[in-house]
């Protein structure tokens, strides 16, 4: 048995109570992608909604540029209003932007025998911003706690940790074929980059 499928069991259980140990269970075994990505999006991502899994690149990028606005702030770069405001275009961009760049992939990988279909690769690429949030969630009591500047440290980090699980996504859409996997999976995350660089950085 994987770590994925022992983390994710579920547990039977009723009520608000349930209702709590599902968000954990989902919760605990979404980390776990950061160690098997592989194993969780072939037999775990339909366990998870696509609002959750949006909600996790969300939160992602809320706090990848909320850092952001911390830093510049720190160097007299940003009032609090423009904290604020960034802060809000990563929550925009964090699911608004991560959906219709996951629905480029599944568009792109239609001529290479695509057969999943589109919420699939949606609830895919959200939930590939797990590892991205541990790092997220590391840099900003980093920036709080200590006072470091953290957006490009940690975002950066951890921008490129989701990656891998992205790339095992379009292989997935692809039908592993791996020369169309690469080139899909470099220019989606080549418009996250740059998006994420053009709103929180430019």
């Amino acid at each position: 048995m994987s770590l994925v499928q022992t983390v994710a069991t579920p547990r039977p259980t009723s009520g608000l109570k349930g209702m709590g140990r599902a968000a954990l269970d989902r919760l605990s075994s979404g980390f776990a992608i950061a160690v098997n990505p592989g194993g969780l999006l072939k037999s775990e991502l339909h366990n998870y909604p696509w609002p959750w899994t949006l909600g996790v690149s969300g939160f992602a990028f809320v706090l990848f540029f909320l850092q952001t606005g911390l830093d510049l702030h720190r160097a007299g770069q940003a009032t609090p209003s423009k904290v604020l405001l960034l802060t809000l275009l990563g929550a925009l961009f964090g699911t608004v932007g991560v959906a219709l760049v996951s629905a480029t992939a599944w568009i792109l990988s239609y001529p290479f025998g695509r057969k999943l279909p589109l919420g699939w690769a949606v609830r895919a690429f959200g939930l590939a911003y797990s590892p991205a949030l541990i790092y997220g969630i590391m840099g900003l009591f980093a920036n709080l706690v200590w006072g470091w500047n953290t957006a490009v440290a940690f975002g950066v980090t951890g921008f490129l940790w989701a990656l891998g699980p992205m790339l095992l996504t379009v292989s997935e859409l692809t039908e592993d074929r791996l020369a169309p996997s690469y080139l899909i999976a470099t220019l989606c995350g080549g418009l996250l980059l740059l998006g994420w660089g053009s709103l929180a950085l430019g």
